[in-house]
């Protein structure tokens, strides 16, 4: 029979692998939130700042720009645990304590406090450029997403979407779509 604190050894390989790929994730999610912020979000000020008739505001959106923060945390961390093969615990009075610290309060801050407030002053924003909710434009299982107009004529009930959600009216033969980047 075996000793209790030999039941419980982890392979080196298994947790350099692991290591490594939780990385790799981290990455992607790194990645997916700068593809987030320069597909969504910065069109949506765009769109916002040339008056276009439609505003999208994808509200889950705001919060995955807190993923760009831990990014670089735990790829660090990843990285030393697969070099090492220990788990990442710098000491106290390290600089890579800090960095963690504060990598973590700043993920936690954008994800309770900047993205709420991202949401309230872009719906105040809109608000006070005369736009109003139009939720008949909503895609249909999306309940994250909001669509804003500034014309009573661009709220109705599209039939179908093209491109980055320009809604589409069939109209006898013809479909009608509304170019909402507003250019």
């Amino acid at each position: 029979m075996k000793h209790p604190s030999e039941l419980h050894v982890r392979s080196p390989f298994l947790f350099r692998s692991m290591a490594i790929g939780f990385a790799l994730c981290m990455l992607a999610a790194g990645a997916l939130g700068v593809y987030v912020l320069w597909t969504e979000i910065v069109p949506l000020y765009g769109r916002l700042y040339r008056n276009a008739p439609v505003v999208e505001t994808p509200l889950k959106s705001f919060f995955v720009l807190a993923g760009i923060a831990l990014t670089p945390l735990m790829i660090v961390a990843c990285a030393i645990a697969a070099w090492t093969g220990q788990k990442f615990d710098p000491p106290k009075t390290s600089w890579l304590y800090g960095f963690q610290l504060r990598s973590l309060q700043l993920t936690l801050v954008m994800m309770a406090c900047l993205a709420p407030a991202m949401i309230a002053l872009t719906t105040a924003t809109l608000s006070a450029k005369g736009y109003w909710s139009c939720p008949k434009l909503r895609i249909s299982g999306s309940g994250w997403q909001m669509f804003w107009v500034n014309d009573e004529r661009v709220c109705f009930t599209p039939d179908f979407y093209i491109n980055d959600h320009w809604p589409c009216k069939r109209v006898g033969k013809k479909d009608i779509c509304i170019q909402v980047d507003g250019r």
